[in-house]
């Protein structure tokens, strides 16, 4: 670095810190394209989360309606309850409708390969439920105590209970599954701006650091050397000639130190030199003088 020209060394502070420049800047860069991406994801599982909240709330109304068929059973008999146009009825198949188009609509294109295994067994699952229902309307039409015995015994603890609890199974794991993700990238985003934070502290400690060294080396290398340079040359128009800098350096300081010192050797040989000469013209005015004299 000392034998480093002072326009090479300003040369390289500016490479330098540019570099850090551009170093912050990818950085940033970098974590902006992270967490736009991350928070794209987020936005593709918040869509799928939303489709299987909006699935379990059509399970929980499915659920509801048939409990209030088999009470309209109960209450205006078995072939009343299970007419299509009965108003709970009628409520059961529009959610059955609901709940198989939102099954449709899911955006299983965010969904991993795990979760997809999975999803495609709700469709079964629920078929399978609603098939169960289409028996137990059929034992609530025979207007039985018998019939509506076994009808409450499939839902409650039978084979259409156990189609409903695989479904509801399905759509918890799915949901489990679909959280955990969520809060992996939610993880994820904290990790990017504790990175980036790190890394922009880090630079900014960094680029301290080089000013403060940036400044020594100014000192050092530029400031003493020019004083040195500018008091010897105030020695000089005192008529100091014996000004010797010997700066011992490479650069353009150095030069300018060795023509300093070069030109106070010159004067010093020229004034020599006057005095030599002075002396001899005294010495030939004395001995004119003693000639003319005689």
């Amino acid at each position: 670095m000392r034998n480093l020209s002072v326009g090479k060394r300003l040369g390289l502070s500016f490479l330098l810190v540019s570099a850090l420049i551009v170093a912050t800047v990818a950085v940033g860069q970098w974590g902006l394209k992270r967490q736009h991406d991350i928070n794209l994801r987020m936005d593709q599982l918040e869509q799928v989360k939303d489709d299987i909240q909006t699935f379990a709330y059509h399970v929980a109304d499915a659920t509801s309606w048939q409990g209030l068929v088999v009470a309209d059973a109960g209450a205006y008999g078995g072939k009343v309850a299970t007419q299509p146009d009965s108003y709970n009825r009628e409520g059961l198949m529009a959610t059955k409708k609901a709940l198989f188009d939102t099954l449709d609509n899911t955006h299983v294109e965010y969904l991993t390969e795990a979760e997809k295994a999975q999803f495609v067994k709700l469709r079964p699952a629920w078929e399978d439920f609603f098939a169960w229902d289409d028996k137990i309307v059929e034992l609530l039409k025979k207007d039985t105590r018998e019939g509506r015995v076994e009808a409450m015994d499939n839902i409650n603890e039978g084979e259409a209970s156990d189609a409903w609890a695989l479904g509801v199974e399905i759509s918890t794991e799915l949901r489990t599954s679909i959280d955990k993700r969520v809060a992996d990238l939610e993880k994820e985003i904290a990790d990017v701006e504790s990175t980036s934070e790190r890394f922009l502290y880090g630079t900014l400690a960094l680029a301290l650091l080089l000013a403060v060294a940036l400044s020594v080396l100014g000192t050092r290398s530029v400031v003493r050397p020019l004083g040195v340079v500018v008091a010897g040359l105030a020695r000089l128009a005192r008529g100091d000639l014996t000004v010797r800098l010997n700066l011992k350096r490479r650069d353009e300081l150095g030069r300018l130190g060795d023509a300093v010192d070069s030109t106070a050797e010159s004067l010093r040989t020229t004034v020599a030199t006057l005095v030599s000469h002075s002396q001899s013209l005294a010495a030939s005015s004395t001995h004119l003088s003693a000639v003319s004299e005689q």
